[in-house]
């Protein structure tokens, strides 16, 4: 009973639990899978953008299905940043129903869930235990940043290369909407469809296995930090820079972009350490 205690009381500290339908369309974009050198055909619908076809792996943030949100998506929307920041800490059980009552989701999603948190280190799941938090350390943070330089700041250059007008005004598009969308909401998902997009224009398929491994955590940490400093959620220079064909400019001010997104994500850390030594 201790143990449930202490999860439902963490888990009511967190942001409200949606209460999700069994079907819920989430206005995101998406990458597609190209046809050969083709660029994503965008759809228009309404208010919302969309691409024909999810082209990335299953742990990837903002995974649509055809009829609509996949919910252990919802489910790690929140229980992803809160293992990051510290509010669900290392040691503490994630217990299935607890959590699909806290969400208003049945336990399969949070089965689902749970599993792609084991993959990708943040929990680990033992039998008649269930899944405990291991969470990362500050020193791991500060490795998922170096190695997001090393891997997009490399496929920056080589997509200048690559990219195309069709491209930019995907690009831009995107940028467009995280503007406008990041005073009132999250925008984790079109943040990382951007610089998934970037990584597909590189045109390496290792490069891009290799960043689809931490797209998971990169998109937690992007709902982090977006919403802590929503007027720095900017591509326009970066997107400027890519199309005038100028990598190392590019690169540069990829650069400084996420660093400033781990400037900001430390600062969280801090602010959150300081307030549990109270």
């Amino acid at each position: 009973m201790r143990i449930r205690r202490e999860l439902s009381d963490r888990l009511s500290r967190l942001s409200p639990g949606p209460q999700l339908p069994a079907r819920e369309v989430i206005p995101i974009v998406l990458e597609a899978e190209t046809d050969g050198d083709q660029p994503p055909v965008l759809v228009h619908t309404g208010d919302q953008q969309v691409v024909a076809t999810v082209g990335h792996e299953s742990n990837a943030v903002g995974d649509v299905a055809h009829d609509g949100a996949e919910l252990h998506h919802a489910v790690l929307a929140v229980l992803r940043p809160a293992i990051l920041v510290g509010d669900l800490p290392p040691g503490i059980r994630l217990i299935e129903e607890e959590v699909a009552a806290h969400l208003g989701v049945s336990r399969g999603p949070v089965r689902e869930a749970l599993g792609i948190l084991r993959d990708e280190g943040l929990v680990t799941i033992a039998a008649r235990r269930g899944a405990v938090v291991v969470g990362l350390t500050p020193q791991d943070i500060d490795e998922l940043y170096d190695l997001r330089i090393v891997l997009e700041c490399h496929a920056i250059r080589r997509a200048t290369a690559n990219v195309r007008d069709a491209d930019i005004e995907y690009l831009r598009g995107l940028d467009a909407g995280m503007v406008a969308r990041a005073r009132i909401e999250t925008v984790a998902s079109p943040d990382v469809a951007f610089h998934r997009h970037l990584i597909l224009l590189a045109r390496q398929e290792r490069l891009r296995s290799a960043w689809e491994r931490i797209a998971g955590i990169v998109g937690g940490l992007l709902s982090v930090t977006d919403g802590q400093r929503p007027d720095l959620v900017l591509h326009s220079h970066l997107i400027d820079a890519l199309a005038s064909g100028d990598g190392d400019t590019a690169s540069a001010i990829l650069h400084v972009h996420i660093r400033n997104a781990h400037r900001i994500m430390r600062g969280v850390l801090s602010s959150r350490s300081e307030s549990g030594a109270r």
